[in-house]
């Protein structure tokens, strides 16, 4: 009711109970994390903003949020009104929408995404992937595990994380490919996208172990890649000799030189 009487430039203060303030948190990691995206974007940087169920678990990367987290507290909040804007004018955000708007809006950004993909603008595919994968982490905290309505939500998901993946292998952003596809497999541990990815992302990082276990894997799940796969392991095992006798050179090199 107070910010309905805000005028435009004023500023005011209110404190909120602790139990209103539950999903405080989450949100303020979304908006930190989003706003930290947009400065490591403008420095020609690409990253992964979302926050995925696990990581919660380890902390939100945040020492304040983490504190909120485990100690609920009043909170007090500064605004100032900068704007009105009448329904139907803006955008709304993923941190404004309830429940049904999040999961209208999933299938419509994993299409948009799948376009941008096929336009080859990769890394603008891979933030609607994102902002899908963010508003489905979001609606998943609401859910208990492995009820019928979070493995509905984890099915959504899943699809969405293997094409943000293949996003990141094109743009060069490994350890994120790395990640997502190992929390597609813990869920669908047969999953030959996820198993491929992440292999091909082994590789680019020099995980060769790791990626000889995916490969391999895959081959035994699915005999017709079989030819591609063999492919992929030439192709490794070159890159292996090649660092090899690299690393001999260099090694020669320290000791003659």
């Amino acid at each position: 009711m107070c910010i309905k009487t805000m005028k435009i430039k004023e500023v005011s203060e209110f404190i909120i109970k602790s139990e209103h303030c539950t999903s405080y948190p989450i949100v303020a990691k979304t908006l930190r994390d989003a706003y930290n995206d947009k400065r490591k974007k403008s420095d020609g940087k690409h990253t992964d903003s979302h926050c995925c169920a696990g990581m919660l678990q380890q902390g939100l990367g945040y020492s304040d949020l983490d504190n909120i987290m485990k100690e609920p507290k009043d909170l007090k909040f500064t605004m100032e009104l900068l704007k009105v804007e009448e329904s139907g004018e803006y955008k709304k955000e993923a941190w404004t929408m309830n429940e049904g708007e999040k999961l209208d809006a999933v299938p419509r950004l994993k299409e948009e995404g799948n376009c941008l993909f096929k336009e080859k603008k990769y890394s603008e595919a891979a933030e609607k992937y994102s902002e899908a994968i963010g508003m489905l982490e979001q609606l998943l905290l609401c859910e208990k595990p492995d009820e019928p309505e979070w493995n509905e939500l984890q099915s959504m998901k899943s699809p969405i994380l293997l094409n943000f993946c293949q996003c990141k292998l094109f743009l060069q952003d490994y350890y994120p490919v790395i990640e997502h596809t190992t929390e597609v497999l813990k869920q669908d541990p047969e999953n030959i996208k996820a198993l491929f990815r992440r292999a091909k992302a082994h590789v680019a990082v020099w995980n060769t172990k790791e990626a000889n276990e995916d490969f391999h894997r895959v081959m035994d799940l699915d005999k017709s890649l079989e030819k591609q796969v063999l492919k992929e392991l030439r192709m490794l095992d070159e890159l292996q000799k090649n660092k090899d006798a690299d690393d001999k050179a260099k090694l020669k090199g320290k000791i003659f030189g």
